[in-house]
């Protein structure tokens, strides 16, 4: 007989962790991705707990475990890819994995309550295992690609980049060799039965865990860096750049270089990158930062980069709040396609720049237009 206490270890450490993501006031897109990835993890606890006790109903709890290994997916692209991580295509893969995990649990469910809903049950059977195989095949190919998405590009990632791929890389690598490669090794059939929720139970938190530093990690670093986008107080120079700046205030001109290569980098729409940072320009256009943040100031007449590129980003958004194609979009939505990493920033900076927040901007118009349209018809 199983021991389950190991996945009430499962269930607390996930729902604390789901508490403390979605509680956050100010949220991004990887907390909301991040709490619904512990919360399928507590349910697959929950299941493996209540199976003793309620049997084949052990299944409908089933039915709400469609957000493991396709979820983790999505948080790998949002933690290593910095612009548009997610797309449409993607949120149907992983709804796609979804829908089979809840088609198989249903199909346990009716199968164990013996339900003949079935006109052929041949046809069924064998339709039931072409499912299973697909679920498989495309669960294991998204293990590999969240695999994958930390480690891509590693070459080009800086030293800070490349911890947080070292950390989620090792600990994903150990998590699935853990569950699926190392007992077949060690147990045969009956040991594996017995010592199963003890491999299910450490390589999920070995997953969530490193996922969290990965996520402490980031926040840390983007907190820690001048001049960052989207930071709520605008931070000075550090002490080197300021000293270099120093060096050179007697003279503010600034190279044509820099200022035709920040300006193909806005033409480019980098803007659109969340957390988007002046060492990232400079990085691109390899000059030091000082000359990054001497051309803001001096030709592009904009106190800071920070202020610089949102007012980019708000041009963006206002494009997109003013075209019909988007009328149906979320503001949280025009706001993260607009680059912003969350909803209270696009706020606040879309106000400070417009006078009106994002929703009032669009009713307003909206309200021009409808009228225009009324004198026309008058």
């Amino acid at each position: 007989m199983q021991n389950t206490s190991p996945y009430y270890v499962l269930v607390f450490v996930c729902m604390g962790l789901m508490l403390l993501n979605g509680m956050k006031k100010d949220k991004q897109l990887i907390h909301y991705l991040f709490a619904v990835f512990c919360g399928s993890l507590c349910m697959v606890g929950v299941q493996k707990i209540s199976a003793p006790s309620i049997g084949v109903y052990s299944y409908l709890i089933g039915l709400f475990t469609c957000a493991t290994c396709n979820m983790s997916w999505l948080i790998s692209r949002t933690l290593f890819r910095e612009h548009k991580p997610i797309s449409t295509v993607h949120i149907a893969v992983a709804g796609a994995i979804a829908g089979l995990i809840m088609f198989n649990q249903t199909w346990h469910y009716l199968v164990s309550i013996d339900v003949q809903v079935f006109p052929d049950s041949q046809f069924m059977w064998r339709l039931k295992q072409g499912m299973a195989e697909i679920t498989v095949l495309l669960s294991s190919s998204i293990l590999v690609l969240s695999f994958w998405e930390a480690l891509r590009g590693y070459k080009d990632k800086t030293d800070t980049h490349k911890l947080q791929a070292k950390i989620f890389a090792s600990c994903y690598f150990l998590a699935v060799f853990n569950a699926s490669i190392l007992p077949k090794f060690l147990f045969s059939e009956s040991e594996f039965q017995r010592f199963e929720p003890l491999i299910i139970t450490s390589s999920a938190l070995l997953i969530v865990l490193a996922m969290q530093l990965v996520m402490f990690l980031q926040k840390r670093a983007h907190s820690s860096v001048p001049e960052s986008v989207d930071t709520e107080v605008v931070n000075s120079e550090d002490a080197s750049t300021a000293h270099k700046q120093t060096e050179l205030s007697e003279n503010k001109e600034v190279e044509p270089e820099i200022i035709t290569g920040i300006e193909a980098l806005i033409n480019k729409q980098l803007y659109l990158q969340s957390n988007l940072k002046i060492s990232d320009f400079a990085q691109v256009l390899a000059v030091p930062e000082y000359k990054i943040s001497r051309a803001i100031r001096h030709h592009f007449k904009a106190t800071n980069f920070n202020l610089f590129i949102n007012q980019y980003r708000v041009q963006y958004a206002q494009t997109l709040l003013l075209k019909d194609e988007a009328s149906h979009w979320s503001i949280l939505s025009i706001a993260l396609e607009s680059g912003f990493s969350s909803l209270a920033t696009f706020n606040r900076v879309f106000k400070s720049i417009v006078g009106v927040n994002p929703n009032e901007f669009r009713k307003q118009n909206n309200s021009l237009v409808e009228q225009q349209i009324v004198e026309l018809t008058d």
